[in-house]
């Protein structure tokens, strides 16, 4: 696994008290996280590809990838699946370090309501 990501998983850890547990799939970590919440984490340095999902009864809540699907977006290819399902630029710089940052903020604020 790729350090960058090992530190961001870290900090999720650390700092989103909702996680209960974690473990490592093929391609991805997934954190199971309270109220039948999953976040998926994928994060491939040698490709530059990211995604982190928010998940719940196997439907996406949120989500941010660089996925080259929304080209018409500024900060293309990085965007955010926001919960009314619509797509809108993020500012995410495709470093896990980093971009957990907002991860951690917005699940922390989902699963706070």
């Amino acid at each position: 696994m790729a350090t960058k990501l090992i530190e961001a998983i870290s900090r999720i850890l650390t700092d989103c008290p909702y996680v209960i547990s974690l473990r490592e799939l093929m391609t991805k970590t997934r954190l199971e996280l309270e109220n039948d919440y999953f976040l998926d984490l994928y994060y491939n340095e040698t490709c530059s590809k990211y995604s982190y999902t928010l998940i719940r009864q196997n439907k996406r809540i949120v989500g941010w990838d660089n996925a080259p699907h929304h080209p018409d977006l500024t900060n293309s290819p990085h965007h955010f699946h926001a919960e009314n399902r619509t797509v809108h630029p993020s500012t995410f710089i495709g470093d896990p370090k980093q971009d957990i940052v907002e991860v951690i903020k917005t699940i922390n604020d989902i699963l706070s309501r």
